[in-house]
């Protein structure tokens, strides 16, 4: 579904936003989060590789709720009123002290469905449990202090001409999905289930993030969309990462059966054993190619009366080859 023409309201720094990604990274159980981590050690942030561990165990001690990451954080900071701070000390002060009013209700449209009630109930608690406040704030300043002294000397200058840049680019009437760089949420939409995000959004804000230096996040926060992208991610250590990602989304197509079974599910959608007849191969190869070509997020199953047929995306199949194009363009 295309995105609609949806309307700028800011393009500003964010601190509690640099707070969450690290936050985020910290708990996370996705398999992004330890070689971002990696690459952070290595350049921006030395030291934050040892605080995986204990944040991890602190954070799952505190909500015991199995949903990974931080989400309730950017919607305490939008709550707080301190989304676009460029330092922490409004929202740590509001967090440390008794929050009178009631957490409001938020849509959450960009979360997964499942995870928006666990979310709602950590907003909750934050407001109603003074112990479960003071340990979370503790968890976050733990993970500031390490951060806050690059940010000082460097990252808020840098995310300053991140700015100015975002602004320049989003005056030439571009969409502001087109702006994307390789491997933002914003660029997988449909797959992660928000595509249709601003024809309920008439509003986005951007911050550009110093510590992120790759993909970002998209935050449904009711009156706007929040979206944070990477300040600046042409750094030598991503030169590492950049080619293996190239090379592992490549790998997808690099082999030749992968590919015609791809043309014949573009062509029409077909069953496991449809192919095989078709390809003159035995089942369980055909069934390995389909797993790589599903994981991949190529192609999908469909219910179609009492079979199920297999139906490739193009559009996923152009986002692969565009992903691999613009990482390998952008250091040109």
């Amino acid at each position: 579904m295309e995105i609609g023409n949806p309307v700028c309201r800011a393009v500003l720094p964010s601190a509690p936003s640099e707070l969450s990604w690290l936050v985020n990274l910290l708990s996370q159980t996705a398999r992004y989060a330890e070689p971002a981590l990696a690459e952070l050690d290595a350049s921006l942030l030395p030291g934050i590789g040892r605080l995986r561990k204990p944040i991890k165990e602190q954070l799952e001690q505190l909500w015991s709720d199995g949903l990974a990451g931080c989400p309730e954080l950017i919607y305490s900071a939008q709550e707080a009123d301190c989304m676009f701070d460029d330092g922490l000390h409004g929202f740590i002060d509001w967090l440390a002290k008794p929050i009178e009013k009631a957490a409001a209700g938020n849509a959450m449209l960009t979360e997964p469905e499942q995870d928006r009630p666990v979310i709602a109930k950590r907003m909750r608690r934050l407001h109603e449990d003074p112990k479960a406040r003071h340990l979370y704030c503790g968890v976050l300043v733990e993970v500031w202090r390490l951060a806050a002294g690059p940010w000082e000397h460097n990252g808020r200058s840098v995310v300053s001409k991140a700015c100015d840049a975002w602004k320049d680019r989003l005056s030439t009437g571009v969409s502001i999905e087109e702006l994307m760089p390789p491997r933002h949420p914003l660029t997988h939409a449909d797959r992660l289930g928000f595509d249709d995000i601003f024809m309920h959004r008439r509003e986005f804000a951007v911050s550009p993030l110093y510590f992120c230096m790759s993909g970002g996040h998209v935050v449904d926060l009711d009156d706007y969309v929040h979206i944070a992208v990477p300040a600046s991610d042409l750094v030598p250590v991503r030169k590492v990462r950049d080619a293996a990602f190239v090379s592992d989304r490549l790998r997808v197509l690099a082999e030749p059966t992968r590919v015609h079974i791809l043309i014949q599910l573009l062509s029409a959608p077909s069953g496991v054993m449809d192919i095989a007849r078709s390809l003159h191969m035995s089942q369980p190869t055909v069934s390995g190619h389909l797993k790589v070509l599903r994981d991949a997020g190529l192609i999908q199953p469909r219910r179609f009366g009492t079979r199920t047929v297999m139906v490739a995306s193009r559009k996923r199949i152009e986002r692969l080859l565009e992903d691999a194009r613009a990482t390998i363009a952008r250091w040109d």
